[in-house]
C-alpha cells in the first residue's frame, strides 16, 4: 500500500498564521506525553507473558520469547501461541497527571518439532510508537489571543518477523539461529483546532513513514545436569534499517541494534526455576535513521526472577512467577538518559490435560527524569495450544 505525506489546511486569517503555527515549538513531553515513547517508540522486546511475569529473567530459556533461537527446542512439540498486552500509563509533570491506555498484540508464534530439529515462526514488536495527546494552547493574532486545542498523534511501529531453527546435539546442548525481517510504518499527525473559526482556521499535517530492515540472531542453551544449572546465551547481528517517507523517498538509514545477553538458571528444587539475566543493546546503531539531534543511549538490561510450581490441575502444575528488572531505554529526554525499573508477577494455568496453557503476567514499571514521573501497569495475557 502506498502511503504519502498530506497537508490539509483551512486558513481564515492568511497563510502567515499557518507558518507561525507550524513553527511553534512543542516540548517532547507535551507532544508525546510519555517518557517511554521518545524517538522511534517503546522497545517492547517480544517478551512472552511467562517472561513478563518473571521480570524477563526467564527470557533466555523461554521458548515463547523470540530472543534466544535455541530456546525453541524446550517446547518439545507443535505449539501455537498468541498474546494480548494492554498498558495503563500515568505521566505526572509539575503536579499534573495524565492517564492513557495502549492496547497491543505484541506476539504470535508457531513452533514445530521433528527429530532433533525445531522450527519456529514468530511475529513480535521491536518498537511501538502509538500514542495520542491533546492540550490547550493560545495563539496571538495581532492584538488578539485565540484559544485552541493542539492534537498530536502517532500510530504504528517496527515489527520483528523471525524464522528460527534450532538443533539438539544432545539432551544437554542446543544451538539455534534465526533470520529476522523488520517491516514497519508510522503515521504522525499534528493539528490545531481554534475555538474562534471566524478569525483562524483549523489545520492538520500528517506524514507517513515506512521502515525495512533485517538481522541475524544466534543462541545456545547448555544444561549442566549435575549442578542443576541451565546456561543460555544469545546475540543479534543487525543489518541495515531504512526509513522512507511513504514508499519512495529515503529519509534515513541506520542499523538494527546489536544485542547480546546471557542467563543462568537453577532448577535444583523440584518444579521451580530461579534465574538471573544480563544483556546489552547498542541503540546507537540507529543513528542516521532520524535527526542528528536525536538522543540515543546504549542500554544494559538486568533481571532476576523465579517460577515455582503450585497445585496440579489434570496432573499438570500451576506455575507462579515473580521478578525484578531494570534497563535503560533507547532515547534520551533532552540530554538525560531514561531508565525503567519494574516488578513483575504472574501465573500459568493448564487446561485440557496441559494441552492449553493460559499465562497471565503483570508488571509495575517506573520511568523517571527530573520533573517528570511515569508509571505504568503492563498486563500480558498469553494462550499456548498444543494439539
Amino acid at each position: 500500500m502506498r502511503m504519502t505525506s498530506r497537508v490539509c489546511v483551512t486558513v481564515g486569517a492568511g497563510s502567515t498564521l499557518l507558518a507561525a503555527l507550524l513553527a511553534t515549538p512543542v516540548s517532547p513531553a507535551a507532544a508525546q506525553g510519555s517518557l517511554s515513547m521518545q524517538g522511534f517508540g517503546y522497545p517492547i522486546g517480544g517478551q512472552s507473558a511467562r517472561s513478563q511475569g518473571s521480570g524477563s529473567a526467564l527470557a533466555g530459556i523461554d521458548p515463547q520469547t523470540p530472543l534466544n533461537p535455541a530456546s525453541i527446542v524446550l517446547n518439545g512439540r507443535l505449539q501455537a501461541y498468541g498474546q494480548y498486552e494492554p498498558e495503563f500509563r500515568t505521566v505526572t509533570i509539575g503536579g499534573n497527571s495524565t492517564k492513557t491506555t495502549t492496547s497491543r498484540f505484541p506476539l504470535f508464534m508457531v513452533t514445530g518439532h521433528q527429530n532433533k530439529a525445531t522450527v519456529a515462526l514468530s511475529f513480535s514488536s521491536l518498537m511501538d510508537r502509538t500514542w495520542i495527546n491533546t492540550y490547550a494552547d493560545t495563539q496571538s493574532l495581532g492584538s488578539e489571543r485565540i484559544a485552541s486545542t493542539v492534537l498530536t498523534q502517532s500510530v504504528g511501529g517496527i515489527a520483528d518477523a523471525r524464522l528460527a531453527v534450532a538443533w539438539t546435539f544432545t539432551e544437554y546442548f542446543h544451538v539455534g539461529g534465526a533470520v529476522h525481517l523488520y517491516p514497519g510504518d508510522n503515521k504522525v499527525s499534528v493539528g490545531r483546532i481554534f475555538s474562534d473559526s471566524v478569525h483562524a482556521g483549523n489545520f492538520d499535517v500528517t506524514n507517513a513513514y515506512t521502515f525495512a530492515g533485517s538481522a541475524l540472531s544466534l543462541g545456545a542453551v547448555y544444561v549442566v545436569a549435575k549442578a542443576h544449572l541451565i546456561l543460555s546465551g544469545d546475540l543479534r547481528l543487525g543489518g541495515q534499517l531504512a526509513m522512507r517517507l511513504g514508499d519512495s523517498t529515503k529519509v534515513g538509514e541506520g542499523k538494527i541494534p546489536f544485542r547480546a545477553g546471557m542467563s543462568a538458571s537453577y532448577d535444583g528444587i523440584s518444579g521451580s526455576v530461579f534465574s538471573v539475566r544480563i544483556g546489552t543493546e547498542r541503540w546507537s546503531d540507529l543513528r542516521g535513521l532520524g535527526s542528528s539531534s536525536l538522543g540515543l543511549k546504549d542500554a544494559v538490561d538486568m533481571a532476576i526472577g523465579t517460577e515455582i510450581a503450585g497445585p496440579r490441575i489434570s496432573n499438570t502444575p500451576v506455575l507462579f512467577r515473580a521478578g525484578y528488572r531494570t534497563r535503560g531505554l533507547p532515547f534520551t529526554y533532552g540530554a538525560t538518559a531514561v531508565t525503567e525499573s519494574s516488578i513483575g508477577g504472574g501465573i500459568g494455568v493448564p487446561f485440557i490435560g496441559g494441552r492449553t496453557i493460559l499465562d497471565v503476567g503483570a508488571s509495575r514499571a517506573t520511568r523517571n527524569v527530573p520533573g517528570i514521573s511515569e508509571k505504568s501497569w503492563l498486563v500480558s495475557v498469553g494462550i499456548g495450544i498444543r494439539p
